[in-house]
């Protein structure tokens, strides 16, 4: 059967209309975390007057960053320390550890004593840099290369059914399938790296491995070495067909080139993938046609609507429940009933308040239901896979959730670390120093707390629909940040970022590569993050929590004013360009 590229381009772009901003979000993500497509930000460097983005400090360029962190280990990473002369002034064991801070002894302490130990020069050394490879590798597997798979679930599911839920990122963990989805690429990618030493073997296996990511998409389940067979066979005989499938593409390619990567963007990342993904359609039904009893393609209502009769089966009990749900009566009135409408935000929750709220996320989850029942999403209870089928944890990460006062408090202080770890991992990476960051001396970091909490409260009724979410926050980000920059150069008079050199910067204040960071950070936190969060705070008991949250209050009430008077600042911390200006026109 000879192939058909117009009615394969043709079928592709009828995919790409139907859900075109949720394939540009998900191709666009996976292109800045370096997954796939990682020329499409070309143009954030080339036109950033030679400041590397963020994006190529953390994610790309991960062999310079593993030279800095080696060069990092041999010398002092908290020269600051040492400026603090009370603590030079002190005797004992604490001193000990302070003067072998202070003269940037550590890390070397812990290399020499390896090398002791094992009697090989430079074992500790060796033994750090494999610890930083094995992270990175880490966070490579388990997260960045799944986003092919999933990725390419999303446009298999969006070529039948109308609506394709967010969640799907989160499918492989549901599926407790994560694992194995891990080592069929590992597997994949370590036979095609071999293949690539005899050069010619690369391309040819290239396009004999291709089919992997969909057949793992399609059924997790599939074993690593079953998915490199299967796709074998499946490409038997039309790796050149592929092969002329992209050369046919190659005038998008050079497009995206004259552009820098924006076209690729907003139209060729969505159409390569969703082309590929109509052709592994065509070569999975070519299979089937001679090989009828495959296992692996046991999941038909991913590429057909199931019929009526077998979803009202299988979804009798939601059905029922559909009929008979009678709403109860709204318990949030007046002021509180405020709060909760238009923020989200609950006090305390009590016994009439926690039935509210598992009536509102049962009519949710039936709403949801209602979706799969009329065939407008893929129904998941017809999933060959028994795992999905049942209730799990991830499956209540309800967003139009009302949060309590504690939980917004410690979610505030969680997200407030987790900024601070991403400042100082950042500048550890791109400058080869561990510096703490932000204007506070301790462990946190609000404006990313605060952005958090903002964008979860005022953005509530957009929750359920995330692409005007992810809009808003963005928005919402570059307010925060800008004025807090300005406010923070007003009352200090000094800068503790700035983004002067990156492509479309505001005054240094605000740029565009960092509004799009914290945009997705923010629809991470508000879809999955804090309803995670949300679940185990309810479940250790928000009242024992409430104590937490009190004592993590008063010590950030007084690191603020402490901090108000001696700002935390230096080498690494702030620019000093404001300052220094300030003290010429004083002077």
């Amino acid at each position: 059967m000879k192939i058909d590229r117009k009615q394969l381009k043709k079928d592709a772009r009828m995919n790409i209309k139907h859900h075109y901003w949720l394939y540009v979000f998900v191709c666009a993500l996976a292109a800045y975390l370096g997954t796939e497509h990682v020329r499409s930000f070309q143009f954030l460097d080339v036109l950033s007057n030679g400041e590397r983005g963020m994006s190529a400090v953390f994610f790309g360029g991960s062999f310079n960053a593993m030279n800095d962190l080696i060069q990092t280990i041999n010398t002092s990473f908290v020269d600051s320390i040492g400026k603090i002369p009370e603590l030079g002034t002190t005797n004992g064991v604490f001193a000990t550890i302070y003067r072998i801070i202070a003269s940037g002894t550590v890390t070397n302490f812990i290399v020499h004593a390896i090398n002791s130990v094992t009697h090989i020069p430079h074992a500790g050394t060796m033994v750090l840099f494999i610890l930083v490879m094995l992270v990175h590798v880490a966070i490579w597997l388990f997260i960045v290369q799944c986003l092919s798979v999933v990725n390419r679930r999303f446009f298999m599911e969006g070529r039948i059914y109308q609506k394709v839920p967010f969640e799907r990122y989160l499918f492989f963990i549901r599926e407790k399938k994560w694992q194995n989805v891990v080592k069929g690429l590992l597997l994949k990618n370590v036979l095609w790296f071999l293949w690539c030493l005899t050069i010619v073997g690369g391309v040819i296996k290239y396009y004999s491995y291709l089919m992997v990511p969909y057949i793992l998409a399609e059924n997790p389940s599939v074993s690593p070495k079953e998915a490199i067979n299967l796709s074998r066979k499946m490409m038997d005989g039309y790796k050149m067909e592929a092969f002329m499938i992209s050369l046919s593409l190659l005038g998008w390619f050079v497009l995206d080139l004259c552009t820098l990567g924006i076209t690729s963007i907003f139209w060729t990342n969505s159409y390569r993938t969703s082309i590929f993904s109509e052709y592994y359609v065509l070569q999975r039904s070519r299979y089937l046609e001679k090989n009828q009893q495959e296992k692996a393609f046991d999941n038909p209502y991913l590429f057909e609507l199931a019929p009526q009769p077998l979803i009202d089966e299988a979804y009798a009990e939601e059905i029922k429940d559909l009929k008979v749900l009678n709403p109860i009566k709204d318990v949030y009135t007046g002021f509180k009933g405020f709060l909760e409408r238009n923020f989200g935000l609950v006090f305390r929750l009590s016994k009439e308040e926690k039935a509210y709220e598992r009536y509102n996320y049962k009519r949710w989850n039936l709403e949801q239901n209602k979706l799969q029942i009329e065939r407008k999403e893929y129904p998941i209870k017809l999933s060959p896979i028994k795992e999905e089928r049942k209730r799990h944890a991830l499956r209540s990460l309800y967003p139009a959730r009302n949060y309590s006062l504690t939980s917004i408090v410690l979610l505030f202080f969680f997200m407030s670390f987790v900024g601070w770890c991403w400042e100082v991992s950042l500048h550890l990476i791109k400058n080869g120093q561990f510096v703490d960051r932000g204007v506070l001396h301790l462990p946190w970091l609000p404006i990313y707390g605060s952005g958090c909490i903002m964008i979860l409260l005022l953005l509530r009724k957009w929750r359920q629909h995330p692409l005007q979410e992810f809009l808003f926050a963005i928005i919402l980000c570059g307010v925060v940040e800008y004025f807090t920059s300005v406010y923070l150069q007003a009352v200090y008079h000094t800068e503790w970022w700035s983004y002067q050199g990156y492509f479309l910067n505001l005054n240094g204040r605000i740029c565009a590569e960092g509004l799009l960071v914290f945009g997705l950070g923010g629809m991470a936190f508000v879809y999955i993050i804090a309803p995670l969060m949300d679940n185990w705070f309810r479940k250790i008991g928000l009242d024992k929590l409430n104590k937490l949250a009190w004592i993590l209050g008063i010590i950030f009430v007084c690191d603020v004013v402490y901090s108000h008077y001696y700002p935390n600042e230096g080498e690494g911390v702030t620019t000093g360009t404001v300052q220094n200006e300030h003290l010429q026109k004083k002077k």
